[in-house]
C-alpha cells in the first residue's frame, strides 16, 4: 500500500528529542506568562539553560490534544486525519513511513528510551494475540502478559532499539518494569498509592511515592538514554535518540524531595471565572456538573474541586516537572561530557498540555483552551541556532518532521517514487503538510506560517472539534453527532489571553467568525490526507 524509497546517507547533526507527557506550555520557569502575574510556580533550571542556549517557541501547538494522535503526528508528520490515529485507542499503521525510519535509512542509529505510545499495547478484548496479523499487530510476536506487552519488536516504527516504558505513575510496565522486577524484586509496588502517603488535603489521585528516586522510571529513562549516548559516542555514527518521560501526566505522584518541594499555599489558582460555562457549548456544563457517563476529563468525579485540592495537585505536578527537569540536566551533561553537544540538535517538547483547573476543568478532553493545546517547544543547535531567543512564531507538531529532515539534509518520508521522477514531478501535492521551522530557528525568518490547525475526535461524546489558531485569535468549531447546528468558541488572544470571554455568539463578531471559519476550511483542505500517493494517470 505505502511504498518507500532509499534515502542517501545524511551528513547532518545528531538529534536528541526529549519529550514529556501532558505538560503545559507555561509549566517552565522561563515560560510563565506576564499576564498571569507573579513569579512562575515551577522551577526548571535545566530546561531554562536549554532555552538560553537556543530558541523557545512561545506559540507551539499540538496537532491533537491526546497522547496517541499527537505522538503519531510527531513520528510521521501527518495530521491525525492522515495517519488515522484520530483519538486514543487507535493503533498507528506500521506501514506508514516515519522520521526514525527515514533517519535509519540515512545511516543514523535510532533509539527510544521511555514512552512511545502509538499503539494500544493491550490485547484486543476477546482475541488471541497469536492469531493476529503480525503486519497489523507486530507486538503479538512478542511476550504478552496480563494483556500488556512487556517488550517491543525491533525495529519499531523506525527505532532500531528501544528501552520501553508503558503507562503512568503506578500503572507501569515494559522494559522498566522487567528491569525493576529482576534487579529489585518487590520494588515496582512502591509506585502505588497504597504504599505511599496520601496528602492531608485529600486531593484525588495524589500521593507521595515510596519508591527511591534512583529506582523511579524517570531516572531509569535518563540512565538508558545516557547508556545509548555512551555506546554511540565513539562510533562516529550520527544518531536519533528519543528520551520520552511519562510525567507530569496524572495521577499526581512523585517521591520526595519533589513531592514536598513546593509550598501548596503559594500555588496560583487556575484561570477561570464564574459564569463562563454559560457561554460555552452545552456539554461543558454536563461535564462540570459530573453528569457524564465516561470520565472524558480524566477525573473520577465532578470536575469542580476545592481550592486546597487544586493547590495540592498543582504543587505535586510542579514537583513532577522538576524531577523530569533534573533528568534533562543529566542528559545535557552527558552530551557535554561525551563531546557530543556541539553537533547535536536538541528538541524539547510535549505531546499535549493539561487544563489543571482552568475553566473549571482538569486534565484533557474536547476542550480546546491554550492550557491543553499549547506545549513547550525548545530547540538548541550550537553554531546554527542563535542562543537566547524567544519567538512568538506559530509552530505545530506537524512541523517536527519537516524541520528535522531539513536540519539533517534528507528528503521527507514519502509514500511513492523518489523525487525527480516523472511521476513525482506531476505529484506535488504528495509532500507533508507541515512547515520546516529551520528559517525561524536560524533567524532567517520571523515566521513560516500565520495559522495552525488542531483536530480532536471525541468518540465518547459523539463530537468532532476543529480549531484554527492565528497570531491574534483562536476559533473552535464543534459538530455534534447529528451533524447539525455547529457551535463553538472564538477568542481574541491579544485582548483575552486567558480565553475567558467567548465571542462566538456576539452580534459584532459575525464577520470575524466567518473569515476565520473560511480560513479554517482552507487549512483543513491544505493539511488533509494525501494517501495513497498517485502513481500514474490511470
Amino acid at each position: 500500500m505505502f511504498l518507500r524509497y532509499h534515502t542517501p546517507v545524511a551528513r547532518g547533526p545528531n538529534i536528541l528529542v526529549i519529550m514529556t507527557d501532558q505538560h503545559r506550555g507555561d509549566a517552565l520557569s522561563c515560560a510563565w506568562p506576564a499576564w498571569r502575574g507573579g513569579p512562575s510556580p515551577v522551577r526548571t533550571p535545566s530546561l531554562d539553560r536549554l532555552a538560553a542556549g537556543g530558541v523557545r517557541f512561545d506559540r507551539a501547538y499540538v496537532a491533537n490534544p491526546l497522547c496517541m494522535p499527537a505522538r503519531a503526528t510527531i513520528l510521521t508528520g501527518l495530521p491525525p486525519r492522515g495517519h488515522g490515529v484520530r483519538t486514543n485507542g487507535i493503533d498507528l499503521d506500521p506501514r506508514l513511513p516515519t522520521l526514525p525510519a527515514a533517519l535509519a535509512r540515512a545511516g543514523y542509529a535510532t533509539h527510544s528510551a521511555g514512552k512511545i505510545h502509538v499503539r494500544a499495547y493491550e490485547t484486543p478484548k476477546g482475541l488471541d494475540p497469536a492469531t493476529l496479523d503480525p503486519a497489523g499487530y507486530p507486538e503479538a510476536q512478542w511476550m504478552w502478559e496480563h494483556g500488556k506487552v512487556t517488550s517491543l519488536p525491533s525495529p519499531y516504527f523506525g527505532f532500531q532499539s528501544a528501552d520501553f516504558t508503558g503507562g503512568h505513575t503506578s500503572w507501569m510496565w515494559g522494559d522498566y518494569a522487567n528491569w525493576l522486577n529482576r534487579e529489585h524484586p518487590g520494588t515496582l509496588a512502591l509506585l502505588d498509592a497504597q504504599h505511599g502517603t496520601r496528602p492531608a488535603s485529600g486531593a484525588e489521585q495524589s500521593w507521595r511515592m515510596a519508591i527511591p528516586p534512583a529506582l523511579h522510571y524517570n531516572t531509569w529513562i535518563a540512565d538508558r538514554a545516557i547508556a545509548f549516548l555512551e555506546r554511540t559516542a565513539g562510533t562516529g555514527q550520527p544518531f536519533l535518540l528519543s528520551a520520552s518521560f511519562p510525567d507530569p501526566h496524572h495521577g499526581f505522584a512523585v517521591p520526595d524531595p519533589w513531592y514536598s518541594l513546593y509550598d501548596r499555599a503559594t500555588m496560583p489558582l487556575p484561570v477561570r471565572r464564574e459564569g463562563e460555562l454559560d457561554d460555552l457549548a452545552p456539554f461543558f456544563r454536563t461535564i462540570v456538573d459530573g453528569n457524564l457517563g465516561h470520565p472524558v476529563s480524566g477525573r473520577h468525579g465532578p470536575t469542580r474541586m476545592p481550592d486546597d485540592h487544586l493547590r495540592e495537585i498543582l504543587a505535586i505536578t510542579c514537583g513532577m516537572v522538576s524531577f523530569v527537569d533534573e533528568q534533562v540536566g543529566r542528559l545535557l551533561a552527558a552530551l557535554d561530557r561525551l563531546g557530543l553537544a556541539e553537533n547535536t540538535l536538541v528538541l524539547f517538547l510535549a505531546d499535549h498540555g493539561d487544563l489543571m483547573g482552568d475553566h473549571w476543568l482538569m486534565n484533557k478532553g474536547p476542550f480546546h483552551f491554550d492550557g491543553l493545546l499549547r506545549v513547550p517547544f525548545i530547540a538548541r543547535w550550537p553554531g546554527r541556532i542563535p542562543a537566547g531567543r524567544t519567538t512568538s512564531a506559530l509552530a505545530s507538531q506537524l512541523d517536527v518532521v519537516p524541520t528535522l529532515c531539513e536540519a539533517v539534509g534528507i528528503p521527507l518520508p514519502e509514500y511513492g517514487p523518489p523525487p525527480g521522477t516523472a511521476v513525482e514531478a506531476r505529484n506535488q501535492l504528495a509532500s507533508l503538510p507541515g512547515r520546516s521551522l529551520v528559517p525561524v530557528l536560524t533567524g532567517a525568518a520571523e515566521s513560516v506560517q500565520d495559522a495552525v490547525v488542531v483536530e480532536n475526535d471525541e468518540d465518547y461524546l459523539g463530537l468532532r472539534l476543529r480549531t484554527l489558531v492565528t497570531p491574534t485569535h483562536s476559533l473552535t468549531v464543534y459538530v455534534g453527532e447529528d451533524g447539525l447546528k455547529p457551535f463553538g468558541e472564538l477568542f481574541d488572544l491579544a485582548a483575552d489571553p486567558g480565553q475567558l470571554r467567548n465571542l462566538w455568539a456576539d452580534s459584532g463578531s459575525g464577520p470575524l467568525r466567518a473569515a476565520l471559519t473560511e480560513r479554517l476550511m482552507a487549512e483543513l483542505v491544505r493539511t488533509d490526507s494525501r494517501l495513497p500517493r498517485r502513481q500514474g494517470h490511470a
